[in-house]
């Protein structure tokens, strides 16, 4: 069970990664320092939302999982509307200076401090979590940029929006998850 709640967190915070890089890749950036610098942050943001979780959700599980589906569903909501937005998630970010790659970092890892939260509340193993994300964010960015650097600017787009779009999908599926757990074991 733990297993498969780990992966239901995990694989929508892949499918953001994968339309941030995706974009960098049609931009003709190299793999290896956005993924260094992505998974870093991905790893390192999480704690605050977890730690918070964690603490709310050992005092009022059932309120304290509810809370965590409903942000989930909010992250949901923002994920979908940039998966349609005009705008392009990639553009500005550079990883030439440490304050460049800094600043793209926090920019990425956004959706992982929100997501933090319901990871505390559903008591999932902490270390395991992080070294989770870690792990999938340093691959899926390395392996959505190689992407993007073969399937050129107009595909690119196309993919990136379609995996936004499974993020939001995947991250909304979470959220009523968590929620329909907590009423159910209530």
């Amino acid at each position: 069970m733990v297993l498969g709640r780990l992966v239901a967190f995990v694989v929508p915070l892949g499918f953001d990664t994968l339309a941030v890089a995706i974009a960098l890749g049609f931009r003709g950036l190299g793999p290896w320092r956005p993924a260094l610098v992505f998974a870093a942050f991905e790893t390192v943001m999480p704690i605050v939302g977890i730690v918070i979780g964690r603490f709310v959700g050992e005092r009022f599980a059932m309120p304290a999982e509810v809370v965590g589906g409903l942000v989930l569903i909010a992250v949901a909501v923002h994920a979908f509307r940039e998966s349609f937005a005009v705008r392009d998630e990639a553009a500005g970010m550079s990883f030439g200076s440490l304050r460049a790659a800094a600043i793209a970092g926090v920019g990425i890892s956004m959706d992982e401090l929100a997501v933090g939260f319901p990871l505390g509340a559903a008591r999932l193993p902490i270390a395991q979590v992080l070294i989770a994300i870690g792990v999938q964010t340093f691959f899926v960015t390395a392996g959505g940029i190689m992407l993007g650097n073969r399937i050129g600017e107009r595909l690119g787009r196309r993919a990136s929006r379609y995996a936004g779009f499974a993020a939001a999908v995947a991250f909304c599926a979470v959220g009523l998850w968590l929620i329909a757990e907590a009423l159910i074991h209530r």
